[in-house]
């Protein structure tokens, strides 16, 4: 479903159907909007609409960028900034919970102050504004046999989902999703999904193992998946590249992924975009490479001085957050793919009596479990239980771990769009732990451009908590006594494996082992949730329960929520992600979500800041935090400092959002922080 835009008394309110977000735009006064075609608008648009307005006023501080017809960059506004621009024709960047731009022949006044946006143009004048969802749906299927040959075909076409071949690619929005991939008794590939001709090949043995591992390649590559006796990358020119070095064949695609993206990510600042990068700064002295020059070769030409140069000269500079999907390379987990590539993370493939024992045998085909017969295959996408391992790993060593049922993935594109508030439903199913009722209630729904429709429920019984899980929701927070037998109840202990449908988009089950549950739930519904894998006390349960609610409810995905609720309290570490840790419940106040990390050192402080992937900014996307001084753009994920502030800077900082903030090991919100405290 296409943005939505809403008209109250003086105010335009985009609204994302798919995404749940919402952007209110106030106009000043009433504005009637007409539908309009955004040829204006060098970029794709879902929805546009023509108003006549002499301001906008945003409800945000973030960045806005102007360019020209063209989509050059022009100019940049930020925080307490504010600039004239001379009468011309502008395309604004206002994107926050949306992809927004506005078109606009005026002259034109942009400050960013208080909290705010002003947007002025003098005087009445039309202007479009067109929009488009963060969120990307497959847009068709492929169908496979299990044969290795006919799976190369299909990843081959991962490719089609690229928006762009050049170094710009590397930018979120310029990746589509890939197509969803199930099992049949023949090979049909629709013939929309034609890939770019970019003259690259990834040559492997035909093993699901070799073909998995290269999938993520592939699919930012837009290369085409060909069987050969030895792993290698091949180009038209005749350069060759073999992925069975010394680090082996899996650490090898893997770096040549990271390298060839981060090497994107600084040639693109040659483009329509010349942000000052920090990547750039730190890795360009050590390249012998024309950044310039690379600009506006083709992609096979950029790739192959990419893998001239050393990893060695990238790896400080590589997004620290990386996820990996351990497959085994079965039939079964097939399926898995398109979502495994769609974030750039890495597939790994867990080693059984059946695989090969070592990564530096790559050449040699594994051999694998009899494959089953086709026909068991026809129609379906795969086992819906089908469960593998991810984790979210981070420089420093941590890793965030999710037991990720396929299903999850499917439920997660084929949501219901809706645009109505966000529901969610808190449930306490054991009065000793109303501590955590009443904390939690007074967190969700505290922010006024998100709305909230909250229902609290005391003691269920089965068959009331039945009906509260199978009804949709967007969240559930549950509090109370879970185990393996299922929901201890007034009257008994519901089992949701028992429950045909859940309507539950994402939860939180704060009771002890609710592991077995929460998949239980993902398997019949569900998206992604939060559960735990131990025993947790009460008063541990309602800590971590008030910081994991805290951050959902300020547009944290799950294993960012969870990652530093464990940065908190080591309790934390028997919570464990089901489902898709990427999920999202509300819209994030920032472009990045991030978390900051503070110590005191004599009279300044020392500053580090980890930016987490977003519905806005996800991987390759773009975060600069609004520090006196700092003017570089850092590609996300990154964690990134020290940064050595005056008390004045700091409170700068933290006073343009809100922000959890670590200080001296203890967690903080940013609004709670006064000057008397550092």
């Amino acid at each position: 479903m296409k943005p939505k835009f809403e008209v109250t008394k003086d105010r335009l309110v985009i609204i994302d159907p798919v995404g749940r977000g919402r952007y209110p735009v106030e106009t000043g006064t009433t504005v009637t909007p007409e539908s309009a075609t955004a040829n204006e608008i060098p970029y794709p648009i879902e929805k546009a609409v023509q108003i006549t307005t002499a301001d906008l006023t945003l409800p945000t501080n973030s960045t806005v960028y102007v360019r020209d017809r063209g989509g050059s960059l022009i100019t940049e506004i930020q925080p307490n900034e504010c600039t004239d621009l001379p009468e011309s024709e502008y395309i604004l960047d206002i994107s926050r919970t949306l992809k927004v731009y506005v078109y606009v022949e005026s002259a034109i006044r942009i400050r960013i102050a208080n909290h705010k946006t002003t947007v002025s143009f003098g005087k009445p004048s039309s202007i479009t504004i067109g929009a488009r969802s963060y969120h990307t749906r497959p847009r068709e299927t492929i169908k496979t046999t299990t044969d290795p040959t006919a799976v190369m075909k299909s990843v081959s076409r991962f490719g089609s989902a690229l928006k762009t071949t050049g170094a710009e690619h590397s930018y979120p929005t310029h990746r589509a999703h890939p197509p969803i991939v199930s099992i049949a008794d023949h090979l049909d590939i629709p013939d929309t999904l034609t890939p770019p001709e970019t003259g690259v090949q990834i040559e492997i043995p035909s093993t699901l193992r070799h073909i998995f591992v290269v999938a993520p390649l592939a699919y930012y590559l837009a290369a085409e998946v060909v069987p050969a006796s030895k792993p290698q990358i091949v180009t038209e020119t005749g350069f060759s590249y073999s992925l069975d070095r010394k680090e082996g064949f899996e650490t090898t695609v893997e770096r040549i992924l990271n390298q060839t993206f981060l090497l994107d990510c600084i040639v693109r600042t040659e483009g329509t975009t010349p942000l000052k990068s920090y990547e750039r700064q730190e890795i360009e002295p050590s390249l012998d490479l024309d950044i310039n020059e690379l600009c506006d070769l083709s992609n096979m030409a950029q790739l192959e001085r990419y893998l001239n140069v050393s990893y060695s000269t990238v790896e400080p500079c590589i997004p620290k957050w990386q996820r990996t999907t351990k497959l085994q390379a079965i039939p079964d987990h097939i399926g898995f793919l398109p979502f495994a590539v769609i974030d750039l993370g890495t597939i790994t493939i867990e080693q059984g009596n059946n695989q090969a024992t070592s990564s530096n045998q790559s050449s040699i085909p594994n051999q694998l479990p009899e494959s089953p017969d086709n026909a068991e295959y026809i129609g379906k996408i795969v086992s819906e239980k089908t469960v593998v391992p991810q984790t979210w790993s981070q420089g420093d060593g941590s890793e965030i771990t999710s037991t990720a049922v396929l299903s999850a993935f499917h439920q997660a594109v084929d949501q219901t769009p809706k645009d109505g508030p966000l529901e969610i439903e808190i449930v306490c199913n054991d009065s000793a732990m109303n501590e955590e009722l009443i904390t939690v209630y007074s967190i969700y729904g505290d922010r006024d451009d998100v709305p909230f429709d909250i229902t609290i429920h005391h003691d269920l019984t089965t068959n009331r908590l039945q009906e509260v899980l199978s009804r949709e929701n967007d969240f559930l927070h549950y509090i109370g006594h879970i185990d393996s037998d299922g929901f201890r109840c007034s009257d008994g202990v519901l089992d949701a494996g028992n429950i045909e449908k859940i309507g539950t988009k994402a939860f939180l089950l704060n009771g002890c082992q609710s592991h077995e549950q929460g998949v239980r739930l993902i398997e019949a519904g569900s998206i992604g949730g939060i559960v735990t894998t131990d025993e947790v006390c009460n008063r541990e349960a309602v800590r971590v329960g008030r910081t994991i609610s805290s951050l959902l409810n300020r547009g944290y995905s799950l294993y960012a929520a969870l990652d530093i609720a464990r940065m908190e309290a080591d309790v934390a570490n028997r919570y464990h992600i089901v489902g898709d840790g990427r999920q999202i419940i509300a819209q994030s106040d920032s472009g990045s979500p991030n978390v900051c990390s503070v110590t005191r050192k004599s009279d300044r402080l020392e500053v580090f800041i980890t930016s987490y992937a977003g519905s806005k900014t996800k991987k390759g996307g773009l975060f600069t935090p609004y520090i006196d001084g700092v003017d570089e753009y850092y590609v996300v994920p990154q964690q990134i400092g020290p940064y050595t502030l005056t008390k004045a800077e700091f409170l700068r900082f933290i006073d343009l959002e809100q922000m959890p903030v670590f200080l001296d090991g203890e967690l903080r919100w940013s609004a709670e922080i006064k000057t008397s405290e550092l």
